[in-house]
């Protein structure tokens, strides 16, 4: 699940958010946040979200739309589900995390 939009807190609030509903849910997650890591390379924090994904871990990906096409791109070639969103489309992150929520879980 990759969280794009145009500012870092409403993609970081929005993934966090999310994070939390699954997380209620029972499911295994992991936010991999690039302002807490060193690692800013999206190419490589796709490979890492990929692994996790084959592992059967969400992996939530807040992240600028720089370098998203060739993660989509990898994702694509090895067949791991990849999920983007906008959090810019959304009047706030908490109301974008109930929303893909509904999508992952099938709850609209």
């Amino acid at each position: 699940m990759w969280v794009t939009g145009p500012t870092a807190a409403d993609r970081r609030g929005a993934a966090y958010a999310l994070a939390e509903r699954l997380l209620a849910g029972q499911r295994r997650v992991e936010v991999l946040d690039r302002l807490n890591d060193h690692d800013t390379d999206p190419e490589r924090i796709g490979l890492m979200a990929e692994v996790l994904a084959r592992n059967g871990i969400v992996a939530i990906v807040p992240c600028a739309e720089e370098g998203v096409t060739a993660v989509r791109e990898r994702h694509a070639a090895s067949g791991t589900r990849y999920v983007e969103v906008c959090a810019s489309e959304r009047d706030c992150a908490a109301e974008t995390a109930e929303s893909v929520h509904g999508l992952l879980t099938g709850r609209r």
